[in-house]
């Protein structure tokens, strides 16, 4: 459900809003079409994932964001990379449930309005469910190429981020980066 507008059509440059609509449009379109093969397939469930939402999380970003500038820097390309991957792994876990649980809900996306950075973008929906409405904002960030990728999702007033760097900072300071990894690997 929360992972629909992270898949994208193409690569040419569009803008946030155009991403994420479009994103809405293929997934709904995809989820169809494979809609027992999703709730029978975890394999399948899973390379649909890295192939179509992965590569619209600017995972990098994300992590430098979640770790906090004292922790990234003084971590080491290694353990920045292991880091990465755990998280990944995470988000593919966290949506696979999402995307297999879609049932056709509706998202009502509002206005865009550009921001003061260029390369940043906030756009805001509301999940219309059955128990009601639920906002979600996307907040993106465009690549050198012009690419948008989403680097945060704010649920109903929470940020993922912001819960993610909360949770795993504790862990940090208690037990290190590598302890964080390597609980973060056991999930899968």
């Amino acid at each position: 459900l929360l992972i629909l507008p992270l898949l994208a059509l193409g690569s040419t440059p569009i803008a946030p809003d155009r991403f994420l609509k479009d994103s809405v449009q293929e997934v709904s379109s995809f989820i169809a079409q494979h809609k027992e093969q999703l709730d029978t397939d975890a394999t399948f469930l899973k390379d649909k994932m890295n192939d179509l939402v992965i590569p619209k999380l600017d995972i990098v970003f994300m992590s430098k964001l979640i770790l906090g500038k004292k922790t990234w820097v003084s971590s080491s390309d290694n353990q920045k990379k292991q880091f990465q991957n755990a998280f990944k792994g995470l988000m593919v876990r966290t949506y696979m449930k999402s995307l297999s649980a879609f049932d056709g809900e509706k998202i009502k996306f509002l206005p865009y309005t550009p921001g003061k950075r260029a390369n940043i973008a906030k756009v805001k929906s509301i999940y219309l469910l059955s128990e009601g409405e639920l906002p979600v904002n996307y907040r993106l960030i465009a690549n050198d190429s012009k690419e948008w990728k989403v680097f945060d999702i704010i649920i109903d007033g929470v940020s993922l981020l912001k819960n993610y760097r909360s949770d795993f900072r504790d862990h940090i300071d208690t037990h290190g980066i590598d302890s964080l990894i390597s609980n973060l690997n056991s999930k899968e």
